[in-house]
């Protein structure tokens, strides 16, 4: 959402960069040069895709403005910030003038509307919305308890003694507590709110925007535990430049996989990934929630993380561009901005078997794989060979014989198994 003018420019000028971009692409050159049809198109849509959202965004900032608007409607109290900044801007007002008008700076309005007044209080809501001259109505339903409406959690409020107390005790998770595991259960209320507060200020509003691919049946309390210390970590991550999705191109991520020949080389892609706005966060997944990795959008961070589950090259190589094909083509502030993945499920939706069959021809193109020896001797001899011509590590080669014969017996020797875990040697995989 657009809430002022230096941020309409910026939008306005992105929108005209990328309207070049898809005037200038061309479709079989760029197929020719990377190898792949699908690819082409894929980043293409991608460039028309990212335009159609600016546009929109351009267009609700632009009517606001006129004054047209006078009325404003919210489903849910959760809706109510982005009322309160639609009613600033259909005002006329800047972020500075309503400030002047409540006796706020500046900085602080913008504050505010950068985390959709998630650390407002009431009272500074009331003092908005009067000086706004915005009259709300609100209807507020009860349901009767044990209704259908009152179970689940993706809808309701959290119960904080339902989070994986015990486990998430023992990774020190709770910064700045230091009690007992009986005092954390006592005060679960107050300690898990803090954690859960601390990574998202609305924790359950977003739960709509996210998807979840599962063989089992999944611990969402532990699943958004897990969310959360992601989340966590990677506002922490140092030397995380601001996203420049344009920079995500199909040569790019390229680059990225020929990082797999070096012995560092998940060390390295994390440092790419870094320059170009993405933070990669490693954490051991949750009991019951059988995680390899997700891609979420926090503000205007795309975050990966990854639980390393299965310490073996070959996995961390296709969970990390899988992760990647969602957070370049998929995820949509506003609409779907989480998505979590189990990779031995099958991927059921359009999403899930796009992001599979992508990071699959980003790997190793479907033209070299069509014609290459390994596909079908599956020797070592093959698989180093072909993994040589093509600049990317044998073990991606052997993963994807494996992954196509659905058989995780053969070719152990080649997929590195124990080469992932130990490039983070301050994470504790043994927890």
């Amino acid at each position: 959402m657009i809430t002022n003018e230096r941020q309409y420019k910026i939008t306005k000028a992105q929108v005209g960069r990328l309207h070049e971009s898809i005037k200038e692409f061309d479709l079989q050159e760029t197929a020719n040069r990377i190898g792949s049809a699908t690819l082409a198109k894929a980043e293409l849509n991608a460039l028309k895709s990212e335009a159609e959202i600016l546009e929109s965004q351009l267009a609700e900032y632009e009517e606001l403005k006129s004054g047209v608007i006078t009325t404003f409607h919210a489903r849910s109290l959760a809706e109510l910030p982005g009322v309160l900044i639609r009613a600033r801007i259909a005002q006329g007002l800047s972020q500075r003038g309503l400030g002047e008008l409540v006796g706020l700076k500046e900085q602080q309005i913008q504050r505010y509307e950068s985390e959709m007044y998630a650390s407002a209080s009431l009272m500074r809501l009331r003092e908005i919305a009067d000086a706004l001259r915005l009259d709300i109505t609100e209807i507020g339903e009860v349901s009767p308890i044990g209704s259908p409406k009152d179970t689940p959690i993706k809808e309701r409020a959290l119960e904080w003694t339902k989070f994986p107390l015990k486990e998430m005790y023992k990774r020190g998770w709770f910064e700045g507590f230091s009690g007992s595991m009986k005092e954390l259960v006592l005060g679960a209320d107050e300690v898990v709110h803090d954690f859960v507060v601390s990574a998202s200020k609305r924790p359950t509003l977003a739960l709509h925007r996210q998807r979840v691919r599962a063989g089992s049946e999944i611990d969402f309390y532990a699943l958004l535990a897990w969310e959360c210390r992601i989340r966590i970590l990677a506002t922490k991550t140092e030397n995380v430049a601001a996203y420049r999705a344009e920079l995500l191109t199909s040569d790019w991520l390229r680059a990225l996989i020929k990082l797999s020949s070096s012995i560092d080389g998940p060390i390295q892609a994390r440092s790419m990934l870094a320059e170009a706005g993405i933070a990669l966060v490693i954490e051991p997944p949750l009991p019951s929630t059988y995680l390899d990795g997700a891609a979420m959008i926090v503000g205007n961070l795309p975050i990966i993380g990854m639980t390393l589950r299965f310490d073996r090259l070959d996995n961390f190589w296709f969970v990390l561009l899988h992760e990647l094909i969602h957070i370049t083509y998929h995820l949509k502030k506003g609409k779907l901005e989480q998505i979590f993945d189990d990779l031995d499920a099958e991927g059921k939706d359009e999403i899930e078997q796009e992001a599979d069959r992508l990071a699959g021809e980003l790997l190793i193109p479907a033209e070299e794989w069509d014609h290459a020896l390994a596909r079908y001797m599956r020797t070592v001899d093959s698989i180093k060979k072909l993994a040589s011509e093509l600049g990317i590590n044998s073990a991606i080669i052997a993963g994807r014989i494996r992954r196509d014969a659905d058989n995780y017996t053969i070719l152990n020797d080649l997929v590195g198994y124990g080469e992932v875990r130990k490039q983070f040697p301050k994470i504790n995989f043994g927890v």
